[in-house]
This record gives structure tokens, sequence and C-alpha cells, in this order.
């Protein structure tokens, strides 16, 4: 046992697994996770995680100051009973990326599965990544895709940029739809559920610690981008993520680190949001005349940036004065009669195509003269609403 002013380390003998070119013998992955004060949260995490692996992978839980008695009591038995899970206690919060850092430091892995705590991955797919990792040596970062719990739906396909904002693509959308099923190259990714090369990770250094509880996977898979290996979106392996239950649980002030990010980043990134649109309009898409219907929070100047290589015809404009405290957007109290009654075809915009398409009444009564409405949102989503008129659909 070692101890340090800030953790507590157990080491235990590890398994006997793969051979490496000195001919020592070692796991092929290691899984980090950093935990909080979540008792029941910990106890399902690893439930699920330890149905679903074997112990040829390696599992460093960072307890990131933790001093719930419980908890701390659960993952001592845990790491008593399984040899291939090392426990780390830090005596104070540091965040995650310094307590990322700490795990991954410790392994001597060829690969590091970064998990969030509140993150289940579903039958094989941690090692349904390894072997997207062995087989694809120019892939430096993998992400799976990532899935509500609560609906089963898309969570993230991966990170995309739009002007001076990222969001994670797809978010809202069946997992079945052709799109979400297509891998596909990121600039960045999301590291909840995502692997890397241990080696890239050294070189790095590991996560910016400057980032307190943001940006820190983000931008780690950005720099790897920017090497010249690929990030790619690899949607075959699947996990569901409870958002916002694992690291929200201490405050801190963290408006910094958006600024730190855009600064460093802001000239280096491609605006790569009008990509997912392109390639999800058809050629009769852009055979419409459209009246735009701005129900997003962003203006619609950064919208003209947005749309400036898509050939829409957009004859007229009207803004939504949407409410700062509700998502959802009610068009019978927030648009004219005169616009919604107009046969010209609507591209409504919005920041989630989730907001909107709860209007039965109204996308009911267009949808009986057949105007060719779209709706697209900030995740790279292109809708066509009649085609949601009859669901009744919950935000997250």
């Amino acid at each position: 046992m070692i101890f340090n002013n800030r953790w507590i380390i157990k080491y235990y003998p590890s398994k006997i697994l793969i051979q490496n070119e000195k001919g020592n013998f070692m796991y092929k992955s290691s899984i980090i996770v950093t935990i909080s004060n979540e008792c029941a949260l910990t106890e399902n995490f690893f439930d699920n995680l330890l149905s679903i692996i074997k112990d040829d992978i390696n599992v460093f839980t960072v307890v990131d100051g933790v001093t719930d008695t419980q908890t701390a009591l659960f993952l001592q038995k845990l790491q008593d009973q399984n040899s291939n899970i090392s426990v780390i206690f830090n005596s104070e919060n540091l965040g995650f990326s310094k307590a990322n850092n700490i795990g991954a430091f410790m392994s001597t892995a060829p690969y590091l599965i970064f998990l969030n705590s509140d993150t289940f991955p579903m039958d094989n797919a941690l090692y349904q990544m390894i072997d997207f990792m062995d087989a694809s040596p120019e892939v430096g970062v993998a992400q799976g895709l990532i899935l509500y719990p609560q609906s089963n739906l898309v969570q993230s396909a991966g990170h995309i940029f739009g002007f001076y904002k990222t969001t994670h693509a797809f978010d809202g959308l069946d997992q079945q739809l052709p799109i979400v099923q297509k891998p596909a190259e990121r600039q960045a990714l999301a590291s909840g559920f995502y692997i890397t090369r241990r080696h890239l990770f050294l070189e790095e250094n590991g996560f910016d610690e400057l980032f307190y509880n943001a940006w820190e996977g983000l931008e780690y898979s950005l720099k790897i981008y920017n090497k010249g290996y690929k990030c790619m979106y690899y949607p075959d392996a699947k996990a569901y993520h409870v958002k916002g239950s694992g690291r929200n649980r201490r405050f801190r002030d963290e408006s910094y680190q958006t600024g730190y990010f855009w600064h460093q980043w802001g000239e280096k990134i491609r605006m790569d949001l009008p990509d997912l649109y392109r390639m999800q309009l058809q050629e009769d898409d852009y055979q419409y005349r459209y009246l735009l219907i701005n129900g997003s929070s962003i203006r619609d100047n950064i919208w003209s940036i947005l749309l400036k290589e898509i050939p829409f015809h957009i004859i007229g404009q009207y803004n939504i004065e949407k409410s700062m405290i509700k998502n959802t957007i009610s068009l019978e109290d927030s648009v004219p009669t005169s616009f919604l009654q107009c046969k010209t075809s609507i591209l409504f915009v919005t920041d989630n195509f989730r907001d909107i398409i709860n209007n039965y009444r109204v996308f009911g009564f267009r949808s009986s003269f057949m105007p060719h409405d779209l709706v697209i949102d900030l995740h790279g989503n292109v809708i066509h609403p009649h085609i949601y008129k009859n669901e009744v659909v919950t935000t997250f």
C-alpha cells in the first residue's frame, strides 16, 4: 500500500493476459472511471460493468474526494473481491481531468477506456471498441453510440461544431435510423464513453488539468485529430448515459473553461454542422421556397452563417420570442396564424427538433395540404415534422 498526501493506492497482482514486446504480460485495456459521493449510482455502475467484462480488462477507480462512508466501504469490498479492480481514494476533490489522469497514468495497458460513472455500456460494447481499435491503426480515439436510458433515443453520436458552439450529433433521433447507424469521422468525441491509445494519451500528458469538469475529453480528442489520427464515431458499441448524474455533485464556477477552450481552439476548428445537414437533405428539399421561423436561442444572423452554403430559397423570416425558462415551444402562442396557415413551406430552425415537434394541432393542420416543411437543429438533425405529428415526445 502506498500513502500520499492526496491518495492511497492498493496494488493487486495482474493476471497473465497479453504479452508485450519485452515479453511482459499485461492487461490489454484499462477502464478509467471517477467516483464521487453517489452510492446507488456506484453500485449500479459496477453491477453492470462486472456483468459485461472478463478479467482481461482492469479498472482504475478514482474516488474524487469521497466523504460518503457507504460508498467507500462498497468500493473497498469491491477491490478486495476483484483482483482486476484498483481503487484510488483522493482526500480532496480534484476534478474530472486530474482524477482521470491519476488512473490513466497508473495503467500499462495499450488502450484506455474512459467511462463516466453514470455510463452503462451494453453487452460486449467494450470488446467491440477494443477490436475496432485493433483493426484500425489510423484511429486515435473512438466513441460509441450513447443513448438516453429513459427513451432509448440518441444522446450523442460524437461532437459537431457550429459557429463557436459544439453539440452532440443526432441528439433525440431514433438509433435505428441509417444516419445514426453509419460510422463517421468526427473532429472531437465525448469522453464519457470512449477509447484511446495509451501512448497517445501519455504524449499529450493526459487531459489538460486546467479544465475542472468540462471540455477536457473533447479537447483531448481534438488534439489527437490534429495530430493526424482519426477520431471515429463507432455506433456498433452502445451505452446508456444518465446525463448529469456523475459529474455534477459539487458546484464549482466553471465559466472560465468555455473561454479558455475557445481561445485555444476557436480558429482551428472547422464548422461541420452544415455537413450533417447536406448528408440528410435530398435534392427535392432545395426546390421549395421557404418561410424561415427561428425558434432557436441562437440569433438569426448566426443561423445565416450556418446556412450560408446550403441553397435554401428563403423568402421571409419570423423570429419566435422563446422563453428563457421553457425549452418546448407552443406554436399557437408564439407564431401568428397568418404564418402557420400559409401555403408556403416552412423551415423551422431550433436548438433541438424535439422542442418544436410537440405541436400536434399545428402540424396536423399543415399536413392536410402537404407543405414541404422541414425542421433543422443544432445537433445536425433534419426532420420532416409531419412524420412526428402523432408522437408525444419528451425532452431531456
